[in-house]
């Protein structure tokens, strides 16, 4: 292979290495080191690149550039001989998550024909994408199913090269188009695919592989999943979590989604109940500030001004009024900012939408709306009662 030796193609456990200084670059953020040789993988193919250090300068990232491999360093190193030590916590873990993914997506294509259209190897968690839609729970849980009796039964992963004619050739997982020599990652009897990621020898290190939830796209499913420590770290996560609310309800995990439903449907019936109270009393409201308000020019005029924490009992209140005959009703409410609302009695002489616009257009804010009612916003707290003001002087009430 021409450009940098990739010493993790053949040894994916290489966790030291020495290799020779051939280029060292200042970049915009540290120095672009290019070895000979390197154990650090480069970012690609949904695995994050590897950590570690070269010559004790901290590694921050690893590319590949024109077929060789791009060490970015936080400080220049010394020497034209480096050892570079690779952060192996990061590196088996990305290892367990690649050949679970392997192993996974082959148990898709298993179980249901489902294939893998792309993989996405996160921070705290991994993802495939298969390329149907129609995927529920029954089928994401035979698959991960399958894939941890091949985990539990200690298969080897065996890595190698074949000309690129002959793995045409093979019963590959996903064809590959690749020149020259391809590499191959074999999972014993279960699945055969090229791949330049880092894996584990044998499936038994992936620990377990646990889906942890899906969601359906435009034509395809999405399904994100947890391998080895992550699995192991998830669910004990979720553990702590169901217990914790068990607790609170001073019950057994179990009962947890029975009570929850109950508690849920409680609440919507007393959303609902609050709600029809709410509107009885802007009714109610509604005809006290109808009574008491003075009539002009033929029409009852109500104003009011409301506290930001009734704002919606506002909106109604000013409908409210407004169904009682000749009536026009001027309803602020505090806050930051302030709304408007301005209504009439259906098929009135006026324009409440376009008398809103200029109200708004003088003291601020922004809003509209139909003949019969209108809306606004955004105005400044301070410039209520003058917007009420403009609006009864609009009206020729003031």
């Amino acid at each position: 292979m021409s450009g940098t030796e990739r010493l993790y193609y053949t040894d994916c456990y290489l966790r030291e290495f020495e290799a020779r200084i051939l280029k060292v670059e200042q970049a915009p953020k540290g120095y672009r080191v290019v070895l000979d040789r390197t154990a650090f993988y480069p970012e690609s193919g949904g695995q994050p690149s590897d950590r570690g250090t070269l010559a004790g300068c901290e590694v921050v990232d690893v590319v590949e550039q024109n077929d060789e491999i791009v060490h970015l360093l936080a400080q220049a190193p010394s020497g034209e001989m480096v050892k570079g030590t690779v952060d192996w916590t990061r590196r088996f873990e990305h290892m367990q998550q690649h050949t679970g993914q392997h192993v996974l997506s082959a148990a898709f294509e298993k179980v249901g024909g489902y294939k893998t259209v792309s993989f996405h190897l996160g921070a705290e968690a991994s993802t495939i994408d298969l390329d149907s839609d129609r995927l529920g729970a029954r089928q994401i849980e035979e698959a991960e199913d399958l894939a941890n009796q091949v985990v539990f039964e200690n298969r080897e992963v065996r890595i190698f090269f074949r000309p690129a004619t002959e793995a045409s050739q093979m019963d590959l997982r996903k064809p590959t188009f690749r020149e020259g020599d391809v590499r191959l990652v074999e999972v014993s009897d279960f699945d055969l695919s090229a791949c330049g990621g880092t894996h584990v020898s044998r499936t038994g290190a992936v620990g377990a592989i646990l889906a942890r939830k899906f969601e359906r796209l435009k034509g395809s499913t999405r399904v994100e999943f947890v391998c080895g420590g992550r699995a192991l770290r998830g669910a004990r996560e979720d553990f702590r979590t169901l217990s914790d609310a068990a607790r609170l309800f001073s019950a057994a995990p179990a009962k947890l989604p029975e009570l929850i439903r109950k508690q849920s449907d409680e609440l919507r019936a007393a959303l609902r109940a609050h709600e029809k109270g709410m509107e009885r009393w802007a009714e109610l409201r509604a005809a006290e500030l109808w009574q008491g308000a003075p009539e002009r020019n033929g029409k009852r005029i109500v104003r009011a001004i409301f506290p930001v924490e009734e704002a919606r009992e506002a909106k109604i209140i000013a409908h409210e009024v407004a169904k009682r005959p000749s009536s026009i009703a001027l309803v602020g409410v505090r806050g930051k900012p302030a709304a408007l609302f301005f209504a009439q009695t259906p098929g009135g002489s006026l324009d409440m939408g376009a008398i809103l616009k200029q109200t708004v257009a003088k003291c601020g804010g922004k809003g509209g709306g139909a003949k019969d009612f209108a809306q606004g916003g955004g105005l400044d707290e301070a410039r209520l009662e003058e917007a009420l003001n403009l609006a009864e002087s609009i009206l020729g009430l003031a």
